[in-house]
């Protein structure tokens, strides 16, 4: 039940609910929070900051925001039998997607989500979503891998020299990465001087001419043997990696070999304070968390920003269908050069930008 700790009044024999106490809006999700990438741990305090700060100042007109998450450690089945407990257990009024193209997929397809009518939210991954048939059941915050993917070869195309390879490593959305990887170079008509695992990358005959530039694709332990075999065999190429890439893990992991690579960024600049969303969510971050915002913890706060928007046009109690009907309509949302929402747009947008893993293990943005 949703009704939180309200006064309560004894009438005809009934317990009816103080009319002067709100229920609470339940929001569920099911994430990797136990996996080895910082992804959803980071998502999850960037969303939980948000919802923290708006519950402090009295929760969405007078309710306050119930979070409730579940660990999937990143598999399918796990996700799918987390949702239908979630959904079994609470009266959901909206739901947060799961953080991986695996776990959004078991999700979206599951009978359960069909049934409930709801909308999830934000993925924090670049799959294409239409492409695996579940579009209509997502509303998409971040750009898609594909955007990534044409910044990062626009990138080479203007500062790089010689051929380019792309290697791929392990992660939950590796496959998805090089997949839109290569559609985008098959666009382009450009022909990779080299297209494999990270093991044949590290079989390829030192005769070989080094690559201009290596693009190494998963997550931060996925790439950081093939990073670390780039920097001894093509000492001059550029190095770069897609969103998936946590940075303060590579440098953990890779040390020296990381500094320098170039990874692509769906937000702006978390460190930055340009902007008043920027300045907010850093603010938040040290009173609510007391650690340093990330690429991942903005994601998530955007995310929980966009859903706030929604609730607070819904009126009266909300429900699922109310909530969902509310986010497809939300207004456009400023977050400096990137926009998200407006109506007959849904929430997706292609805001993608490049920055460099410093020689002190940040970011410079």
């Amino acid at each position: 039940m949703k009704c939180v700790g309200a006064a309560l009044w004894l009438a005809a024999g009934f317990w009816v609910p103080s009319p002067l106490m709100a229920k609470d809006i339940v929001v569920v999700q099911t994430l990797d929070l136990s996996g080895a990438s910082n992804l959803g741990k980071d998502f999850s305090n960037g969303v939980r900051t948000y919802f923290d700060a708006v519950n402090a100042r009295g929760g969405v007109r007078g309710r306050r925001i119930q979070f409730v998450q579940l660990d999937d450690s990143g598999h399918a089945a796990d996700a799918a039998a987390n949702l239908t407990k979630l959904l079994q257990e609470n009266d959901v009024d909206a739901l947060i997607a799961p953080t991986s193209e695996e776990t959004l997929l078991a999700a979206g397809n599951a009978p359960r989500i069909r049934a409930s009518g709801l909308v999830m939210v934000g993925p924090p991954t670049g799959t294409d979503l239409e492409r695996a048939g579940i579009g209509g059941r997502v509303l998409q915050v971040r750009a898609t891998y594909r955007d990534e993917a044409r910044v990062l070869l626009d990138y080479l195309k203007t500062f790089s020299e010689g051929g380019v390879a792309l290697v791929l490593g392990d992660g939950p959305d590796a496959d998805a990465c090089v997949q839109a990887l290569r559609e985008e170079a098959r666009v382009r008509g450009l022909a990779l001087v080299f297209d494999g695992s990270a093991l044949q990358w590290r079989q390829r005959p030192p005769s070989k001419a080094a690559p201009g530039a290596v693009i190494v694709v998963g997550d931060a332990l996925g790439v950081a043997p093939a990073l670390q075999h780039a920097r001894k065999v093509a000492p001059l190429a550029a190095l770069l990696g897609f969103s998936t890439v946590d940075h303060r893990t590579l440098i953990e992991i890779a040390g020296a070999a990381a500094k320098g690579m170039m990874i692509t960024q769906v937000v702006p600049p978390p460190g930055k304070t340009i902007h008043p969303f920027q300045r907010e969510h850093r603010a938040l971050m040290k009173q609510y968390r007391d650690e340093p915002p990330s690429q991942h913890t903005l994601e998530g706060f955007v995310v929980a920003r966009l859903l706030v928007a929604a609730l607070e046009r819904v009126d009266g109690e909300p429900t699922a269908a109310k909530v969902s009907a509310a986010l497809r309509a939300a207004p456009e949302l400023d977050f400096g050069p990137m926009r998200i929402g407006g109506k007959g747009s849904g929430a997706a947008n292609r805001y993608v930008d490049m920055t460099a893993i410093s020689t002190k293990g940040g970011l410079v943005e």
